[in-house]
């Protein structure tokens, strides 16, 4: 045999070895990419999902302030804020204390889901509404 053959054959498996690790490094890239795009969504999708239960304590809030007895039915009920849900628990006396409302609610993104927990009392006498203690709850 030539050496021009030799060389030749022994350069083939070196070129194939240098193009799968290139190869293989793209494709390693591009999921590292995918990854990195997909956790920025999800933590803005928790964020939406906060905000909209933030938004059921402020509708919820609002309920009370114009009817001091006031329990939804259903219980809870469902609140769209945009593209997102909120479902609103309202519990009156028997959770939080005499004149006093614990409203739970649950925000929820796509497949993100964040809670939040308010206390509110209200005064018999003048009607006053009075936000004791808002929470994020664990799920």
């Amino acid at each position: 045999m030539s050496s021009n053959k030799i060389k030749a054959a022994a350069t083939l498996p070196v070129v194939l070895l240098i193009g799968g690790l290139i190869a293989e490094l793209g494709i390693a890239g591009a999921f590292v990419a995918y990854y990195f795009a997909q956790s920025g969504l999800g933590v803005k999708l928790s964020e939406e999902a906060l905000a909209a239960a933030r938004a059921g304590i402020q509708d919820a809030k609002i309920r009370i302030v114009r009817n001091k007895n006031f329990i939804p039915s259903p219980n809870p009920y469902t609140l769209t804020v945009g593209n997102r849900t909120a479902q609103i628990t309202v519990c009156k006396d028997t959770c939080a204390g005499t004149n006093k409302f614990q409203i739970t609610s649950l925000g929820m993104a796509l497949t993100k889901r964040r809670q939040v927990q308010a206390i509110f009392y209200v005064d018999n006498n003048t009607g006053e509404v009075k936000l004791e203690s808002e929470k994020e709850t664990a799920l």
